[in-house]
């Protein structure tokens, strides 16, 4: 191959040992990049898809080095904490456990990345940046107490939010769809605040352990799921209806309850599935408690 210091030759596209190299890094899930020195010199498939630049020659005119693309927080590793000329030695100095930087891909969502370094032979250097958001937001969420409302008993809506990518990659991968339930519980502020623990342990009751039964607001929750099909959907809801007559929660009978309930479509974002089941909800009534959409 050619000469460790012609770093060019790594970008020919017409060299075969450059073409057999991109395609074993194209196959990494990982974002890739190999660096000479300071400079990347290659890109994977993942990292050019990331941040939405073709090739190097692009991104170095856009960013400069990658050291710009790390978040300045705190929690991350980024240039603050170093020195530009040598963040790869830094970065390489920290414990694998706590390497992690955080960049932002090109429609402004940020992720947070484990990095894996290692340096084959002199002044070359892969950097593997393996995504690791939805695991450390779950880890510093529950770490910080903060998944499980004790008011309610029912997740927090934030951690919902922030860990909703998680569920609608679960429902890819058992090749089931997202349904939605939206629950009101139809009470007066004191009923709903004596009695907001005992719903949610009713429903909590009915549900299965993968659920998600979230405090979406003040009297209402939100359970979120995967399921077969529409028809299943319903079956459950209705049967939801009927919880507050069964022991030992009976005493809830006092007041109502009204559901939205709707199932993913296709590759729906888990967010328009939610919006449509709020429609459902505000669609409700004491006549007709349950609505479809």
């Amino acid at each position: 191959m050619c000469h460790p210091n012609n770093h060019n030759c790594l970008i020919n596209n017409d060299d075969v040992f450059s073409k057999l190299l991109q395609s074993a890094i194209d196959t990494q899930n990982n974002l890739v990049v190999l660096m000479h020195r300071n400079t990347p010199v290659l890109f994977n498939k993942a990292f050019q898809n990331f941040t939405n630049m073709p090739t190097v020659k692009a991104f170095l005119r856009e960013f400069g080095s990658i050291l710009n693309r790390f978040v300045p927080h705190d929690a991350y590793f980024h240039a603050g904490k170093t020195d530009p000329d040598h963040w790869i030695e830094s970065l390489q100095n920290i414990p694998e456990s706590d390497r992690i930087v955080s960049m932002i891909n090109s429609r402004a969502e940020p992720y947070a990345f484990s990095v894996t370094i290692d340096t084959p032979v002199p002044e070359y250097t892969t950097i593997s940046f393996c995504d690791i958001s939805q695991d450390l937001i779950k880890r510093i969420m529950i770490e910080n107490d903060v998944s499980i409302e004790k008011e309610s008993g029912a997740y927090y809506k934030d951690y919902f939010v922030h860990t909703s990518k998680s569920f609608q990659n679960a429902a890819l991968f058992n090749e089931k769809s997202i349904g939605i339930t939206m629950l009101a519980m139809d009470a007066s502020d004191s009923d709903c605040e004596k009695y907001l623990h005992d719903f949610s342990s009713c429903i909590k009751n009915h549900i299965r352990q993968s659920d998600m039964l979230v405090r979406w607001d003040k009297k209402i929750f939100m359970l979120a799921y995967l399921i077969e099909n529409a028809d299943n959907a319903m079956k459950f809801s209705q049967k939801l209806l009927g919880v507050m007559k069964e022991e030992p929660f009976e005493h809830l009978d006092s007041f109502t309850m009204r559901l939205g309930t709707t199932v993913q479509t296709g590759d729906e974002e888990i967010d328009d599935i939610i919006s449509r089941a709020e429609t459902a909800l505000n669609r409700s009534s004491a006549s007709s408690p349950l609505i479809h959409l």
